[in-house]
């Protein structure tokens, strides 16, 4: 069984409305799940893509009888994301604009199997190793984002003022809506990166790390904390020292948002903490 130590959520707004990670323990598996920002500008039934994102795919792991292998899962997932396109007549269109897709990362711990999948930029410490896939395209949107707003600093423009309104993203929206056509494109390509959206994952592109037997804890997080630690404070008091460092988030902290316009922190951001008993 999962037995949970510590478990905290926080949307970039401080309102809980608007989170777009969700997080999932059964008795067989541990999940975060990170919805992918709306760049579409659409709402879906009140909700954004991330949000119907997330729910799917913990959904999706809520009816899992224990024992299914990271394929397996991937389908069930991908049945329920083909269902949602076509019930909402978005799936030719999802296609032909692959930024109108729902789309979210996964960190995914199989206790029958004792291993942990990754999908995309979420992250996990298994006894004191950090992991994650860091994306090329987050890399490049993101330094995007830094010039914009330096360049704003350099004509006259105060940090306060940008906090106050912040209009970089918008200028940076449709860069990231090019990125989408990399998703889970293959392996090789430089600027490939995967995602769960409904289509096909080369299985080059998944992570997969074999829990050892003497492993203690288990640490699964979204991509809102810029560092993992050993457990949640540190981990929170990191985030605070950052967003007091860089709360632009254009140097030490480079991010397609920053803690600009009303908003607490740069991303939602998610932990869970665990031990796994036989």
């Amino acid at each position: 069984m999962i037995a949970v130590l510590e478990s905290y959520q926080c949307s970039k707004t401080g309102d809980p409305s608007d989170m777009e990670d969700v997080t999932v323990v059964t008795e067989s598996f541990a999940a975060v799940i990170d919805g992918a920002t709306n760049v579409s500008g659409r709402m879906i039934d009140g909700s954004t893509p991330g949000q119907h994102a997330s729910r799917l795919v913990a959904e999706s792991i809520q009816s899992l009888t224990g024992h299914e292998e990271i394929r397996e899962i991937i389908e069930l997932i991908n049945r329920r994301f083909i269902a949602f396109y076509k019930q909402y007549d978005m799936f030719e269109a999802v296609q032909k604009k692959p930024y109108l897709q729902l789309s979210a990362t996964m960190m995914l711990y199989s206790h029958h199997h004792r291993k942990v999948w990754a999908i995309g930029d979420a992250q996990c410490m298994l006894n004191g190793q950090h992991v994650q896939n860091q994306k090329v395209v987050d890399q490049i949107t993101a330094n995007a984002r830094a010039l914009l707003v330096e360049a704003e600093q350099v004509m006259g423009r105060t940090q306060a003022q940008i906090q106050e309104d912040d209009q970089s993203f918008e200028l940076i929206k449709p860069l990231i809506q090019s990125q989408y056509q990399f998703q889970n494109g293959h392996p090789n390509h430089p600027y490939s990166y995967s995602v769960i959206n409904g289509f096909h994952i080369h299985e080059a592109s998944i992570v997969e790390l074999i829990v050892q037997r003497d492993t203690t804890i288990l640490i699964l997080a979204s991509d809102g904390y810029p560092k993992l630690e050993d457990t949640l404070e540190e981990m929170e008091a990191f985030l605070a020292r950052s967003i007091q460092e860089d709360p632009l988030c254009i140097r030490t902290n480079k991010s397609v948002k920053g803690v600009t316009n009303g908003r607490i922190s740069y991303d939602d951001r998610s932990y869970l903490s665990y031990r796994s008993i036989a």
